[in-house]
């Protein structure tokens, strides 16, 4: 009887341990490898963004004061575009950061952008109009792993999110 328990305990560990072993699938905390290019073709189709050339990237000088240490991580893929003239929200940023790392700060920056631009009690912020305000109000980070995206668009705000987070299912 003892040997019947022990070979049966063996048995049930060795399953247990079967179960928890490599299953040859992703990690829970990696994601699908996602060419950003490819995601924000599909968000120009939902606004019509180029159809006039409205959406340009945001040039360098000017990323860096929107998004302050931005340009210094590590990044695999990037993109982020505005309008250059505009009294709508439109701003777009899709990055993957090279590192987990470098995604958290990264959040902090883009969560930062939305904080400036919205303001509080103290300091009246960036957007200087109801409608803008309530648009970047709106606004979130999404997060996928090391991608992040900041949506700032008004009207199409939750078809983005969608888009981006759809391209990781």
């Amino acid at each position: 009887m003892k040997k019947w328990m022990t070979l049966t305990l063996t048995l049930f560990v060795l399953l247990a341990l079967t179960a928890c072993g490599g299953s040859g699938g992703k990690a829970e905390n990696e994601t699908k490898d996602v060419d950003l290019t490819e995601v924000y073709a599909s968000m120009e189709e939902v606004c019509d963004w180029w159809a006039d050339g409205y959406m340009e990237d945001i040039p360098t000088e000017m990323l860096d004061l929107y998004y302050p240490g931005l340009s210094e991580l590590e990044t695999e893929q990037m993109i982020a575009r505005t309008p250059l003239m505009s009294g709508v929200v439109n701003e777009v940023v899709l990055v993957k950061c090279a590192s987990g790392e470098d995604a958290d700060k990264a959040q902090e920056i883009l969560q930062g952008r939305i904080d400036y631009q919205v303001g509080d009690d103290t300091n009246p912020g960036g957007a200087l109009y109801p409608e803008s305000i309530e648009a970047w109000e709106a606004t979130t980070v999404q997060r996928q792993g090391n991608y992040l995206a900041l949506l700032a668009v008004a009207g199409t705000q939750s078809q983005l999110e969608d888009i981006f987070n759809q391209a990781f299912a």
